[in-house]
């Protein structure tokens, strides 16, 4: 997932893992000043989440829910997401704000991104009712890249915002072709392959964790190789994964 930050027009068993893209998040700001684009932009750079930038028209004739201030110097900053993404739960709104007493962080979740997503695309496309940050599946993350990258802020350019912190592969999936960055991810959603090391040395295949990783790392094709090499010794009445058609 990934975090983006926007500005006003100016401005048993056991197994090794592999891993699979994740959700994103991003951040927007619209029509607002220049200095709370600022506070925004570090806000979502320090809560360690992906980010993506918005831009909005001068004229902030666009309705927006995101920041606001409570008339004594305190700005809140609102956080459209999806599901259970767990940066409240991990206590980030809290640290940050006992880091910046200034600053109030709100949520606003909508349980299924099959209902988020929708509505999210209808605010970007007519400016209004976004959040300062916008959480954004990673399976959505190619559309609003080839679509909104001109609404949103280069977040590479971002201070505070590091590339090597990324893998190069989640980096990119919030680059545009011109290599703009509007999106940062927040993890790489990992997943796990559980084996019984009994079968696999049935089946002639290593049982020592990292060298099972090794049959199938970088390559789903290794994996299906994997599974070939299991049948052809496989004891009797298994299978290689919990279907029985593999």
């Amino acid at each position: 997932m990934q975090l983006a930050g926007g500005s006003a027009r100016q401005g048993n068993r056991r197994t090794p893992c592999e891993h699979s893209p994740s959700p994103l998040s991003a951040s927007l700001e619209r029509g607002t000043p220049i200095v709370r684009r600022a506070v925004v932009l570090a806000a979502v750079a320090s809560l360690g989440a992906g980010l993506l930038a918005g831009c909005a028209d001068d004229s902030g004739d666009g309705a927006s829910d995101g920041s606001s201030s409570d008339g004594k110097g305190k700005t809140t900053l609102t956080l459209g997401l999806f599901g259970t993404q767990g940066f409240k739960e991990a206590g980030l709104y809290t640290e940050y704000e006992k880091l910046h007493p200034d600053i109030k962080i709100t949520d606003n979740v909508v349980e299924r991104n099959e209902n988020y997503y929708p509505a999210l695309l209808n605010h970007l496309t007519t400016n209004s009712g976004l959040m300062d940050v916008q959480a954004v599946e990673v399976g959505n993350i190619a559309e609003i890249v080839a679509t909104q990258a001109d609404k949103l802020v280069d977040m590479s350019k971002v201070s505070g915002v590091d590339k090597s912190k990324w893998l190069d592969w989640k980096w990119a999936q919030a680059t545009t072709k011109d290599g703009r960055t509007v999106g940062l991810g927040t993890d790489v959603g990992p997943m796990a392959i559980c084996y019984r090391k009994d079968l696999f040395e049935k089946a002639g295949l290593p049982t020592d964790r990292e060298e099972v990783g090794k049959l199938w790392a970088g390559d789903w094709s290794k994996l299906v190789d994997a599974g070939e090499k299991y049948k052809a010794k496989a004891p009797k009445g298994t299978t290689f994964m919990d279907s029985p058609a593999v």
